[in-house]
């Protein structure tokens, strides 16, 4: 695919189908994505590849602490941003929940939705990335490189995925899990696998700032 076309087409994917991703797919996938580059080639990203009956036993751990609404305790600490970024996000998210029909009132879809975010939206697979704990923040760059390049490759499968914090606020017990050692720090989750191209959710596209409000030109003559 482009690269042009597939920045372009990438959204996050918020329903996947049951058909999974192969092993082999996923290899190839990964050793493209980790030619990101990094911070002096330091590569400070590691993966956990998730897929079959062990994907499935890990959705529901995760599902059920959100169905029970036990505090989220992540190795990387939620973010908080000021405005205007936070109004942002908001925006994106009411717009969100009026094409799925609900409210940030609506309690009881509010915890359906955290349960199946919690899953990775049913996809079929998922990669943890981590890395060490008390690394230099740069390790963070990184790793936001190798995601850009996970989600970019992927639509060259017919993959889609979704960039997810929310799975990852449980870190002891994916550690535990997927028999991760302590002193790593989970960063993200990636959901990965088959858009369900029937599901309404999938049409969302978020939005985008236009350019002229976020850049200043200099040396160039005005147009």
């Amino acid at each position: 695919m482009d690269v042009i076309k597939a920045i372009k087409s990438r959204k996050t994917v918020r329903a996947f189908t049951s058909i999974p991703v192969s092993r082999e797919i996923l290899l190839e996938l990964l050793d493209v994505a980790i030619k990101a580059p990094s911070w002096s080639n330091s590569q400070t990203w590691e993966f956990a590849v998730v897929g079959g009956e062990v994907m499935e036993e890990l959705r529901q751990v995760l599902a059920d602490k959100a169905m029970k609404q036990e505090e989220r305790n992540p190795d990387i600490p939620r973010a908080e941003f000021p405005s205007p970024y936070h109004e942002r996000g908001r925006e994106n998210i009411t717009r969100l929940q009026q094409l799925l029909g609900s409210s940030r009132d609506d309690k009881d879809k509010q915890l359906q939705w955290a349960s199946r975010m919690m899953g990775f939206f049913g996809a079929p697979s998922c990669i943890i990335v981590y890395t060490e704990k008390g690394i230099s923040n740069w390790a963070l760059l990184n790793i936001g490189l190798v995601i850009e390049n996970i989600s970019l490759a992927a639509l060259n499968y017919g993959l889609g995925t979704a960039i997810l914090a929310a799975p990852v606020g449980y870190p002891l017990e994916i550690k535990r899990f997927l028999n991760i050692p302590e002193s790593k720090q989970l960063v993200v989750g990636v959901a990965i696998g088959y858009p369900n191209a029937q599901v309404k959710v999938n049409e969302f596209r978020s939005n985008r700032v236009p350019l002229e409000k976020i850049s200043s030109w200099h040396g160039f003559d005005n147009p």
